[in-house]
């Protein structure tokens, strides 16, 4: 009989990547590596012992992992849960990307790469990697930890952002051009068409998928929503944008429905089988030769990485206030790339719009980057403690300050407002004066370069026009912060002379750049930084009117060290020992110090709970504790410990056990007995005088030879069975 030649080659890959994947358990790597080697040992660059035949279909099969991927996704990624992304996580994902973004332009002109290649590098090094995040934190033990919040809020704005630099990318890549007013044109267009999805499926898509709920079974709920996934991303496709956005969006909006989670859990284990081989296409197009040719710019790109990674988020995260140990954990928890990395890479290739060898240097990077961040994140309090040594106390004194200062200042509306809208004209300001210098690069440099002879004197004036153009916003984003934002001035300034240097690539080299830019920036600011100032306040009153700038109340403040403790959902196991116990017994306060604010139970939300309130299996608690409280209840009562892998699993059973003249449960309640409490068994039934009482009241007394059917695990049974065959047993609370 004759096998489909696609069918084949599913087997080899699965097989294969399932081999490698156990493997790479085993050492206690990322399951995406494992994928990745798994594409290199069937990919066309290795010996033909594991050969894929049609590699056209697998590209097809690793376009539908990509939008399974984007849908899910989109699943995970809800409006409400961006509306709680705090100003903190905000602020510092967006100059985590900027910084990357200027990072890889000016990476690859090192490297003497094109500025397409610098542009697509820049967007595939800013977007960190959820997945391989969450993994090592949850492996790790840290989620809990108040970091791991801004980390998170990080991701949910990081991938926003990918998505919009996906479509944007696109764009330039397809259109081949940088052109300022292409993109604006472009960015117009994509925020009608996509803002009129949204609002379409808003209005219809839950009303549908709510009716699917009430009377269709699984089967047709995942039926219907893929359907509605690729109903969007065909539609994405006829528009000329990334499938990617199609099956994201669809994604959004189905997680505003109640069915999400049950949408989410049933695509689950699809996203697992064809991102698989997504992950393993991606490994089939990596020739080893290039990586060994390329190991200077793979090294140094990693170098970029890490280095800008760790820098950015840990100057973000002081910038908005967190402490040094917060900023030093997230920076280092964030210094790989991932997923969307290949996504971006592979954009590039199919538009032929990156060079061929950047795709292997790029995988390769996230390789080695990956396989780092575990041990980045296991550093960080070494670092942490190694830092607040060095640093002189008047230095850890003025952190202390500033972060008190950010925190008491945050929870007034007057600040939020303040301190948002100056961040926004900063990065308004930005993205004009990328606009005219990617126009005086693009159209204005070309013209002179046509009427006058010397090509460094057309570059020059090209330069100095573009940045007469542009110097009132530059002059906007220098004094965008003011006291008493004393940090967040010097990180500005700092930022803004680093956004014109990169900006100005579209002209000179680097090196000229740094010289060239710094002397006449300089002159011409002293000059006419009255005139400068001038003319942007004369542009913000005409067109950015609604952006008023608050005046900053002189307030005076006391010293206050930022708050250590925060809020962390702990999700209560079912064999957890915290489980059937009242809040008063477990004493929560006077243990660790913590307290447990709400109690989550399905749809149902316990706030303030009382003391009486008991916990069950399944709950999600919301605690609010330092790092160190919450560490040691999680150690000492939520977690249990770990089973090997040869041991067997829990096995459960009923046994009859009689009540004799000398045992200590004699004329005792069950409820007293302490069966359940010591025990952890349960007494479902007894025999009494002929008589069946079934599932007895907890207040029964029991008397001599009452039979009682007890249901538990077969060692506490066990146990059980020793205390009852003697009466002169050590002293126990049954």
């Amino acid at each position: 009989m004759h096998l489909a030649p696609l069918i084949q080659d599913l087997a080899v890959i699965l097989g294969v990547a399932a081999l490698v994947t156990f493997f790479f358990r085993l050492i206690k790597q990322p399951v995406v590596l494992g994928y990745i080697v798994a594409g290199i040992i069937v990919g066309p660059y290795t010996p033909p012992v594991f050969s894929v035949v049609d590699t056209e279909s697998v590209k097809v099969w690793a376009e539908l992992g990509v939008i399974l991927l984007m849908f899910s996704l989109g699943l995970e990624f809800s409006f409400r849960r961006l509306a709680k992304v705090g100003i903190s996580a905000g602020l510092t994902a967006i100059i985590q990307i900027v910084t990357m973004i200027m990072l890889g332009i000016l990476t690859a002109r090192l490297l003497d790469w094109s500025s397409m290649d610098g542009i697509f590098l820049g967007c595939m090094i800013s977007v960190s990697s959820t997945t391989i995040i969450i993994k090592a934190l949850d492996e790790l033990g840290l989620k809990t930890k108040r970091f791991a919040e801004l980390v998170f809020g990080i991701l949910i704005v990081e991938d926003l952002a990918a998505i919009i630099m996906l479509v944007a990318l696109a764009n330039i890549a397809s259109k081949a051009s940088l052109g300022g007013m292409d993109l604006l044109s472009a960015g117009g267009k994509l925020a009608l068409v996509v803002g009129s999805w949204l609002v379409i499926g808003m209005f219809v898509v839950p009303r549908l998928i709510r009716a699917v709920g009430r009377r269709g079974n699984n089967e047709m709920m995942i039926v219907f929503s893929l359907g509605l996934c690729l109903a969007l991303v065909s539609l994405s496709a006829y528009f000329h944008y990334s499938v990617a956005l199609g099956a994201f969006i669809m994604g959004s909006i189905l997680a505003e429905t109640r069915e999400a989670h049950r949408i989410e859990e049933l695509v689950g284990p699809l996203k697992d089988m064809f991102g698989a081989v997504f992950f393993v296409s991606v490994g089939m197009l990596l020739d080893p030769e290039i990586i060994f040719s390329s190991w200077p710019s793979i090294l140094l790109l990693c170098l970029v990485i890490i280095v800008g990674k760790m820098g950015s988020v840990a100057f973000g995260s002081l910038f908005t206030g967190q402490t040094l140990g917060t900023a030093v954990n997230s920076g280092l928890s964030m210094a790989q790339i991932g997923e969307f990395s290949f996504i971006i890479a592979t954009l590039g290739m199919n538009y032929k719009a990156i060079r061929p060898d950047l795709y292997p240097i790029i995988v390769a990077a996230s390789l080695i980057t990956t396989f780092t961040t575990p041990y980045f994140i296991r550093f960080a309090p070494r670092l942490t403690e190694t830092l607040k040594s060095r640093l002189s106390p008047r230095a850890m004194s003025r952190l202390d300050r500033y972060g008190s200062f950010i925190q008491r200042r945050s929870s007034s509306g007057t600040f939020s407002k303040d301190f948002y809208v100056r961040a926004m004209r900063w990065v308004a300001c930005m993205v004009i004066v990328l606009t005219i210098f990617i126009i005086g690069g693009a159209r204005i440099y070309p013209w002179l370069a046509e009427h006058v002879e010397r090509r460094d004197v057309a570059q020059a004036m090209a330069w100095l026009l573009s940045f007469a153009l542009s110097a009132p916003f530059i002059w906007a984003m220098l004094t965008a912060f003011r006291a008493p934002y004393q940090l967040a001035v010097l990180i500005s300034r700092i930022a803004t002379v680093v956004v014109l240097v990169l900006f100005s690539l579209e002209f000179f080299s680097v090196w000229f750049l740094l010289v060239l830019a710094a002397a006449v920036a300089g002159v011409l600011f002293f000059l006419f930084r009255r005139r400068f100032e001038m003319y942007y306040h004369w542009f913000e009153e005409k067109f950015i009117a609604g952006m008023d700038q608050a005046e900053d109340p002189n307030v005076s403040h006391s010293h206050l060290v930022p708050w250590d403790a925060h809020l962390a959902e702990i999700t209560v196991e079912p064999h957890s020992s915290i489980v059937g116990h009242t809040l008063i017994e477990l004493s929560l306060r006077e243990r660790f110090g913590m307290n447990v604010v709400v109690i989550q139970r399905g749809d149902k939300d316990i706030v303030a709970p009382k003391p009486t309130e008991r916990i069950y299996p399944g709950d999600v608690i919301l605690c609010f504790g330092t790092d160190e409280e919450l560490e040691r209840f999680d150690a000492e009562l939520i977690r249990h410990p770990e089973v090997n892998e040869g041991d067997e699993e829990p096995s459960y059973s009923m046994r009859p056990f009689e009540v004799q003249p000398n045992s200590r449960v004699l004329h005792r309640s069950i409820r007293d007995s302490g069966i359940r409490e010591q025990f952890d068994c349960m007494v479902v039934g007894i025999e009494r005088q002929g008589e069946r009482l079934r599932s007895p009241k907890s207040d029964l007394v029991l008397e001599e030879k009452d039979l009682l059917w007890v249901v538990g695990n077969v060692k506490q049974l066990n146990r059980l069975q020793e205390h009852f065959q003697s009466a002169d047993s050590r002293r126990a609370s049954v």
